[in-house]
């Protein structure tokens, strides 16, 4: 300031205006210094946001490819009797909610949140799987409570109990629907069969009932109850060769029927095959001995096989069971008046 002040006094002993000097003095223009601390401060911060976006982008595509590798379904082989499409669908959709889920979200958020996300959105599938599978006409579930599956033996069981009922109110269509279906949904329904063969029975529909027994013979060749009962249907027509076929197949399933040996017995005798008659009343007989019918039937058979003696007590055994009714009992004195 000391050089200023001078130059000051300088000018006003030569006479000029201090004011004016001061003024053109102060007019100068300084010069300009430029501060490079702002543009500095920009650029670092460029490159700070260019290592940070560079940064986030090796972190994404690191989380892109982690998600597909570990979610893949692993090949298997398919469990004999458990739906292809139950199956399936578990490692499916495993692997769907892994490549679906907000990559972004994975880096941004805490790992405990991230963590818990999965568990939602899967909980929200669960929900939305049960609704669909509960209206699935194919009852196919992959998740929440089972639908319950009738068996054909329940469905059976239902429809013979629809049809007994339809019997007891005379709803008699009704009825030989419910057996129908009965057997349609468990075919060795037995139950079915046989009520629907009395019933047909009942209607004098004697061939309709032929033709459920034989299918139920088809189903069940051992079945000697439904071989006898189709036996005395063919008698009925007067086809005795056909019966005592139906009987001769099913005999060994029937060796503890004492019916069943003495109605083949009965029909061996009307073929004149007397001695093979006699071997089975006699198999009848060891099971039930007081059997009236079947002694005077054994008689009939040995009389007509010329053995007189064996006869002769048979008919007497006959007498002596007071089974007959009096107008066997008179035939059977008869026969002993004739030995």
């Amino acid at each position: 300031m000391s050089l200023v002040n001078q130059v000051l006094n300088d000018l006003e002993k030569r006479g000029v205006n201090v004011t004016q000097a001061d003024a053109a003095i102060r007019a100068v223009p300084r010069p300009m210094r430029i501060n490079w601390l702002p543009y500095v401060l920009i650029v670092l911060f460029l490159l700070a946001a260019a290592v940070t976006a560079k940064w986030y982008l090796t972190r994404e595509e690191a989380v892109v490819v982690e998600p597909v590798v570990t979610a893949s379904p692993a090949p298997f082989e398919l469990v004999p009797g458990i739906s292809d499409v139950a199956i399936l669908s578990a490692p499916l959709e495993a692997s769907a909610v892994a490549v679906a889920e907000p990559l972004p979200e994975t880096v941004e958020q805490p790992a405990a949140e991230v963590a818990k996300k999965p568990a939602r959105r899967t909980a929200g599938r669960t929900q939305g799987d049960t609704a669909q599978s509960q209206n699935d006409p194919a009852g196919v579930v992959t998740s929440g409570a089972p639908m319950k599956v009738i068996s054909p033996q329940q469905r059976a069981e239902n429809e013979f109990g629809k049809a007994n009922q339809a019997v007891q109110e005379g709803r008699i269509d009704d009825a030989l629907t419910g057996y129908e279906n009965a057997l349609l949904s468990d075919p060795n329904h037995k139950a079915s069969r046989r009520a629907w063969v009395n019933l047909l029975l009942g209607l004098k529909r004697n061939e309709d009932a032929e033709r459920v027994l034989l299918k139920g013979l088809r189903r069940d060749p051992h079945d000697a109850s439904f071989a006898m009962l189709l036996a005395r249907l063919q008698v009925e027509r007067n086809a005795v060769p056909a019966a005592l076929e139906t009987l001769q197949r099913n005999l060994p399933d029937a060796v503890d029927q004492a019916d069943y040996q003495a109605f083949m017995a009965a029909l061996l005798q009307r073929q004149d095959r007397h001695q093979e008659a006699v071997i089975l009343f006699q198999k009848a007989l060891a099971l039930v001995p007081d059997n009236g019918v079947w002694l005077m039937g054994m008689g009939m058979s040995l009389q007509a096989a010329q053995r007189k003696e064996e006869a002769r007590a048979a008919y007497q055994r006959a007498l002596d069971s007071k089974t007959l009714n009096p107008q066997l009992q008179e035939f059977v004195q008869q026969k002993l008046k004739e030995l």
